[in-house]
């Protein structure tokens, strides 16, 4: 299976996430630059196969089996937006759009409600307001734009899920929690 995932640095932890759970399994997991504002974004070296040349990036696409993305707007990219994967995609590909996250903690009402807003205009596959809804006694981001493991596990359980892949063992699972930085997102 041939997994892409297109958008910003929180696609970048997931793709990392799944390449560590699929890496004894015969799958190719990339991410693909959707624009030049990740081009220098170091966080992107730490994930294996990544593409940040737009030709390849655009075959990349219509090879792919799955497409993990969020909708980026059309001037910033030229192709994280349903639209255009529509288009580009092999019939076959599966399409699991996620919103970009923002949360502010100091504003948890407002915030929720302007995550559940963009959610519903992007018309996402995961919501993750929900996830953060369940467990509103949690803090789940690390600043309003990075989430915590336990936020990004919760996201991975349901890709899992919706894709009928097997996820990490209790064992593997505690690890990755208690270590976050084992994979070399930002603590």
């Amino acid at each position: 299976m041939i997994i892409s995932f297109i958008g910003n640095c929180q696609t970048i932890a997931l793709c990392i996430l799944l390449q560590r759970l699929l890496r004894k399994k015969p799958h190719l997991i990339v991410w693909l630059l959707y624009g030049d504002e990740f081009k220098e974004h170091d966080w992107s070296q730490k994930c294996m196969n990544t593409m940040i040349e737009y030709d390849e990036s655009l075959e990349q696409i219509k090879l792919s089996d799955v497409i993990i993305f969020q909708e980026i707007n059309k001037n910033k990219s030229l192709f994280s937006n349903e639209e255009t994967l529509r288009k580009m995609k092999k019939s076959t590909c599966t399409l699991i759009k996620l919103p970009s996250i923002f949360f502010h903690y100091d504003n948890y009402d407002k915030s929720l409600i302007d995550l559940q807003n963009r959610e519903a205009i992007n018309n996402v596959t995961i919501r993750v307001s929900q996830i953060i809804n369940k467990y509103k006694t949690e803090t789940l981001m690390l600043t309003y734009n990075h989430p915590t493991m336990f936020l990004y596990l919760e996201i991975l359980t349901e890709i899992c899920t919706l894709l009928n892949i097997d996820f990490f063992t209790k064992e593997e699972y505690s690890k990755l929690i208690d270590n976050k930085v084992d994979i070399g997102l930002p603590d």
